[in-house]
């Protein structure tokens, strides 16, 4: 496991100040756990991209203080940023779909509130998969977190394109001309990172991945979907359904609104191989 502990936002005030620090369960595992001790160094991340080599300066019951000694940035994120919206698994299904979605360099991860989908997602689920997001990272050695925002449902992923769209001709909420559901989809994720790394006229591919293989809605492996395109794509929106896959209605209605249907060969996936195979595929393009 790499040795990196995260500063959670409510202890980050001092940054500024050159010192950080570490409280609750963070602090206990580096005292408690890792038996560091005053004068020792630590690694520091605090989930943007960022690490700190610091120094212990003192240590309370539940409180670490340190001295950053250096800052560094991460050039370890794909330069591809990739946002999958998927229905959640059940159980250790789920912990390992998030596990594997950190460690490849997803850039956010959007529940698909589906009606099939094995699990209905509430602020407890939120917590779980942004506590088994911290845990990745910290194993894996990631620095920025994967993002976990809101649900939505099928129905109002029209209003998500409106959000892209809006982003990819340079507009900003307050200016952008937005449907009611587009509108409502804005204030969902006001806030959040969403689509923060999308530059006007960007190259943003949008897929949704069925398990067909008979090119019914015009599927396309992914060999030939990069080699029609001409070029790798800055940004994908990967979009993957519920167990048993999505009706044909669903596949036709996001083909009709501009999503390119994904054909990941004959065999039947279940939900969290396909979006790892899909999420591998893609951020390996850069």
């Amino acid at each position: 496991m790499s040795d990196l502990y995260y500063v959670s936002p409510g202890d980050r005030a001092s940054f500024k100040d050159g010192t950080a620090a570490l409280t609750g369960a963070e602090a206990r595992h580096l005292t408690r756990v890792m038996r560091k001790k005053i004068g020792d160094e630590a690694v520091l991340f605090d989930g943007s991209g960022k690490e700190y080599l610091a120094k212990i300066e003192s240590i309370a019951r539940d409180r670490v203080e340190l001295k950053i000694m250096e800052t560094r940035e991460d050039n370890r994120e794909p330069d591809l940023a990739l946002t999958a919206i998927m229905a959640l698994p059940k159980g250790d299904r789920q912990k390992w779909a998030v596990e594997k979605m950190t460690e490849l360099g997803v850039r956010r991860f959007i529940p698909l509130d589906a009606e099939r989908a094995d699990v209905k997602f509430d602020e407890g689920v939120r917590e779980r998969l942004e506590r088994q997001t911290l845990e990745a990272s910290k194993q894996c050695g990631r620095l920025r977190l994967m993002e976990i925002l809101p649900a939505i449902k099928p129905t109002e992923l029209p209003g998500l394109v409106e959000v892209l769209s809006a982003r990819l001709e340079g507009k900003s909420d307050a200016d952008a001309d937005y449907s009611d559901l587009g509108a409502s989809i804005a204030e969902r994720y006001a806030g959040s990172r969403l689509f923060d790394e999308i530059a006007p006229d960007s190259d943003v591919l949008r897929v949704v991945a069925h398990p067909i293989s008979d090119g019914f809605f015009g599927q396309r492996s992914f060999a030939r979907l990069i080699s029609d395109r001409r070029a790798v794509p800055d940004a994908v929106l990967l979009l993957i359904g519920p167990v048993g896959g999505f009706a044909d209605a669903e596949v036709q209605n996001a083909v009709d609104q501009g999503w390119f249907p994904l054909d990941l060969g004959k065999q039947v996936y279940r939900v969290e191989t396909a979006a790892i195979v899909a999420a591998a595929l893609f951020l390996h393009l850069k």
